[in-house]
């Protein structure tokens, strides 16, 4: 009985020592408005950079002008510059320099460090939606 006992309760402090050793994965959406200031090749480019594709080879260097949600390592008023694949699929079209767009990126907390990936353009609708109501 003993030794059942001592069975039960060396089981029960594996699984709980075996659960506080794997870190929890967190994967959110962040939103952000920012203005271009720069896209360049990569290996021209000389800063803190933020890789956010598997192949980049440009940097895209944005203000941002509005982030949400609140809790992010980018602020409002900062440059920042992300690694990119390639600015015409990410924008579809040339970036435009001083030109604002609305950006989505998601990042990964997972053993306490943190990635960034899928950067897009959102789409914005430009005209007004015309309701053919009689």
């Amino acid at each position: 009985m003993k030794l059942n006992i001592a069975v039960v309760l060396l089981t029960i402090s594996l699984v709980a020592a075996s659960s506080a050793g794997q870190a929890r994965t967190t994967i959110d959406a962040i939103h952000m408005r920012a203005t271009v200031q720069d896209v360049v090749l990569l290996a021209d480019f000389s800063g803190k950079i933020i890789p956010v594709d598997f192949d980049p080879r440009f940097a895209l260097a944005v203000r941002i002008e509005s982030v949400g949600p609140a809790a992010t390592n980018f602020t409002v008023g900062a440059v920042v510059a992300f690694a990119i694949h390639s600015p015409s699929l990410l924008f579809g079209e040339e970036a435009k320099k001083g030109k604002t767009y609305d950006f989505s990126v998601e990042r990964e907390i997972k053993h306490g460090k943190t990635r960034y990936f899928g950067l897009k353009v959102e789409k914005v609708q430009t005209a007004p939606v015309v309701s053919s109501a009689r």
